[in-house]
Order: structure tokens, then C-alpha cells, then sequence
């Protein structure tokens, strides 16, 4: 099965090198990867090492790279541009942030899922968040978004979202790049609106890191919020806190099903193999952002 994966980044010398090595890392057992990192005219070296990665890794079997680095409008700009080259022979389609990672075998644990789910034109895994230096915060069940509770709340994550392909090119879909920090949850309650159908899979796909300067939490992403809030009939936005809430209740059920993690491997620093780390209290109680 080949997946086709598409990182955007700008600046992110500090995480890319993680980033890419853990989708590199997936390949074999009939897993093919190619990955697509679209750059949006860094200055702090990431072209260079983007370019010297491309050509160190340009005979790997069943791993193709690519990059291009040019200004762009935003994430949502590059993440669109990237999927705008979406292969012909691609099985699966993803998008992984710059300071993100796939845990070890995530690709061939969506690919097993794939058959099991044939209605489904998109796979949603569990995630570790964790804070900049790798340490464990919680862990994130999937539950299935509806679109009556998507109107104010992003119940997906794309770090751990996989479309098949076909379901992607019939689709079509795209971020409104007007968003510069809400762009994921205009993005899923679009999908939603258009009948997509989802499918939850126990398999624990990858790490989300509170890195501290994540676009959700700065101030842009309040000016958004205000002005999606402006969007939404004044029952709903009051209504919102009790469905915020069922939905976390819904992650916790699902958590019962899916055996808690007691470690996981990630990519540190420049370190070119990943580093374990143990878990003492495993929770999906997500109570801090950043260490």
C-alpha cells in the first residue's frame, strides 16, 4: 500500500528532522511512503537540509522524497499546494505537521484497518500529546464527529487522520486558507457537511506535540474564535460547553476499549534512532498544554 504524506513548514529546522524520519521509518512490509515537504521559504537552514536529505535518501526502496520551498499563504496554503500533487498510484493520503511524528509501524497498522473499513473514506487513530521535549502528557481516543457537534468543536485531529485516496480525489477537499489557525475544524465540519464517512481504529498512530507556540493557541486564534463564534446562533454557542463535554465523556468510553500505552518511541534532537520512553500514569485526561 503506498501512502503519500504532506508536511508543511516554515522555520521548523528544529523539528523537521523528526518529523521526517519517523515517516521514512515506515517503510517496508509492503508499506511504500512517499513524502512531500512543502516549505514555505524558511530561512533557518531547512532547505538546505531538506535538499542533503532528499538526495541522502534518494535510492531508498519503497521511499520517494520531495520538497519544494516558496512563500505561501499559511499552513492551510502549503498543505493544499502539497495535496494539489497528490500521486496517481496513492492508496492513502495524510498530513503531519513539521513538529509532529508517526509512532514506529503506524503506516502498516492503517493498512491493515484499510479492508477492515471499506465504507470508509477516513481512518481516525489514537494520539500521544506530549510537551516539547518528548515527555507524556495524555493519550487521545477517536470518537466519530457528527456534524451537529462540529459547528464549535474540532473532534478530529489531522495528525492521526488517514483518507483513502480515492474517496480524497472524488472529494476533493481543501482548506479555506482565510483561516490561519482555525483552518482544521472548517476543514473536518466541511467534510462532514458533505456526507464523508469516518471510521474509528484502535491503533496508536503518532505524537502531537505542545511545542507552546501551536497556532491554536495564539492570539490570531482568538481573533478567529471570536469571529466564528459571530457564525454560530447564540443557542448553540450556549448549548456548546454540555456537547464540548459529552464529546470528552464519548473519549473516555472509547479509552475503556483501547489498552493504555505503557511506552513509546519518538525521534529527539538530531538523533537519528528513536528514544523509548515509559509511562507511569497513562490518562486521557488532557489537564496542561506545555511542560
Amino acid at each position: 500500500m503506498k501512502f503519500y504524506i504532506v508536511t508543511p513548514a516554515y522555520n521548523a529546522a528544529q523539528w523537521l528532522p523528526r518529523c521526517v524520519r519517523s515517516v521514512a521509518d515506515q517503510v517496508g512490509g509492503g508499506i511504500e511512503v512517499h513524502h512531500h515537504v512543502q516549505d514555505g521559504g524558511s530561512d533557518d537552514g531547512s532547505a538546505d537540509w531538506l535538499a542533503e536529505w532528499g538526495a541522502a535518501h534518494a535510492d531508498v526502496p519503497g521511499y520517494t522524497f520531495s520538497y519544494v520551498s516558496e512563500a505561501d499563504a499559511g499552513m492551510y496554503d502549503a498543505i493544499n499546494k502539497a495535496w494539489d500533487l497528490l500521486p496517481a498510484d496513492a492508496d492513502v493520503t495524510a498530513h503531519l505537521n513539521a513538529d509532529e511524528q508517526y509512532l514506529p509501524g503506524a503506516l502498516a497498522e492503517v493498512a491493515g484497518q484499510m479492508p477492515k473499513n471499506p465504507r470508509a473514506d477516513v481512518l481516525l487513530g489514537v494520539y500521544i500529546i506530549t510537551d516539547a521535549g518528548n515527555q507524556y502528557i495524555c493519550h487521545r481516543c477517536p470518537v466519530m464527529p457528527r456534524a451537529w457537534a462540529s459547528w464549535m468543536n474540532c473532534i478530529c485531529i489531522t495528525n492521526s487522520s488517514f483518507y483513502r485516496a480515492s474517496a480524497f480525489r472524488r472529494i476533493a477537499p481543501r482548506f479555506d486558507i482565510q483561516w490561519k489557525c482555525l483552518g482544521d475544524l472548517l476543514f473536518f465540519r466541511d467534510l462532514l457537511n458533505r456526507g464523508t464517512s469516518f471510521a474509528t481504529i484502535p491503533v496508536f498512530t503518532s505524537l502531537f506535540v505542545c511545542t507552546g507556540d501551536n497556532l491554536a493557541w495564539t492570539g490570531r486564534a482568538h481573533e478567529e474564535w471570536r469571529r466564528l463564534c459571530s457564525q454560530i446562533p447564540k443557542w448553540y454557542r450556549l448549548a456548546n460547553h454540555l456537547i464540548y463535554r459529552w464529546v470528552n465523556f464519548k473519549r473516555c468510553v472509547v479509552s475503556l476499549r483501547i489498552k493504555a500505552p505503557a511506552v513509546y518511541d519518538a525521534y529527539a534532537g538530531d538523533e537519528e534512532e528513536r528514544t523509548r520512553y515509559n509511562i507511569e500514569r497513562p490518562t486521557v485526561i488532557w489537564k496542561k498544554r506545555v511542560k
